[in-house]
C-alpha cells in the first residue's frame, strides 16, 4: 500500500496507543531522504524526515518539500514532513503553507515576550491545517 504524507500528530497517537516509538531523521538532500525512507521500509516502520531551516536555505522550501512528498507517494510506510527548530517565523508559516505535515517553532532566540507572541498565530495555523 503506498501512502501520501502523514501528520506526526495522528502518527505520534497511533504509536503511543500501540506502545512503539518513530524514529525521526534529519534530510538535507535527496540522497539522505532516500536513504531514511528505503531504512524505514525496510524496517517496515513509520518515520519522520526531518529538515532544519538549513536544508531549507540549500534546496528550497518547495524542493525538499517534493523531494520527501515525492518518497512518500511510493513508500509503503507512513511518513512525516516534518520542520524542525524553525526559528523563522515566515519559514514556520511558509512550511504550513507548503503541506509540511509537522512543525517545531524554536522560539529560543527570542525574548521570552517575543517567543510567546509569535506562537498564538502559528498554532492558530497549524489547528487549521491538521
Amino acid at each position: 500500500m503506498k501512502l501520501p504524507l502523514v501528520s506526526s500528530k495522528a502518527l505520534l497517537i497511533h504509536a503511543l496507543k500501540n506502545h512503539y516509538a518513530v524514529g525521526a531523521f534529519n534530510a538535507n538532500n535527496m540522497e539522505v531522504a532516500q536513504a531514511i525512507v528505503m531504512a524505514a521500509e525496510a524496517e517496515k516502520a513509520p518515520v519522520i524526515i526531518q529538515m532544519s531551516q538549513g536544508a531549507i536555505k540549500y534546496a528550497g522550501m518547495n524542493g525538499i518539500f517534493s523531494i520527501v512528498g515525492s518518497l512518500a507517494k511510493r513508500s509503503s510506510v507512513p511518513v512525516v514532513c516534518h520542520l524542525d527548530h524553525g526559528v523563522d517565523y515566515d519559514v514556520v508559516v511558509g512550511a504550513l503553507r507548503t503541506g509540511f505535515t509537522s512543525l517545531m517553532f524554536d522560539g529560543s532566540p527570542l525574548s521570552l515576550q517575543g517567543c510567546i507572541l509569535p506562537n498564538v498565530p502559528a498554532e492558530d495555523l497549524n489547528l487549521r491545517n491538521a
